[in-house]
């Protein structure tokens, strides 16, 4: 059974929901099974495709920004609300006779979290590396280090 479309018109006219898909997490291999075409035939498009590739890296960046964004939130610290279940006791009087009754409020709690210093380390090492990298000198340190290794090893050599 022949199809009507051609792999290129089944991507074309789903560019939308692919770029979707792609923001959804799913790998090239799912999207491909979602479009009923094979793996490598959807790679190789990819390849070939300006308007495929732009719509997946869209997505990709969107994915990649909010990221960006939770670590920077994780790196100032943030307030957020919490729900909390809390047991009430009332005691009414009925007939002359005390009555307790218990229920369950649930209510919304403010709450901060505190900068974490791990984020902040990360975030400035990877904004900043030059100023914030845990030793700005180790490229130069392992150079030096290797040539006295050498000069070392040299010393010992013993020609015959």
């Amino acid at each position: 059974m022949a199809r009507s479309d051609s792999f290129e018109d089944i991507i074309e006219k789903r560019l939308d929901e692919i770029e979707q898909w792609v923001e959804s997490n799913n790998t090239d291999k799912e999207i491909a099974e979602k479009l009923g075409i094979a793996y490598s035939t959807f790679r190789k498009y990819k390849s070939n495709n300006v308007a495929l590739k732009s719509r997946i890296a869209t997505a990709k960046d969107k994915k990649n920004q909010e990221v960006e964004k939770a670590l920077y939130k994780c790196c100032i610290g943030y307030h957020y609300y919490e729900e909390v279940v809390t047991k009430v006791k009332t005691e009414d009087v009925v007939d002359g006779q005390i009555v307790t009754n218990e229920g369950v409020v649930i209510s919304k709690v403010k709450k901060y979290k505190g900068p974490e210093l791990n984020a902040e380390k990360y975030w400035l090492n990877n904004k900043e590396k030059a100023k914030w990298k845990e030793d700005p000198h180790k490229v130069s340190n392992d150079k030096k280090l290797t040539k006295l290794k050498e000069k070392e090893v040299n010393s010992k050599v013993i020609e015959i």
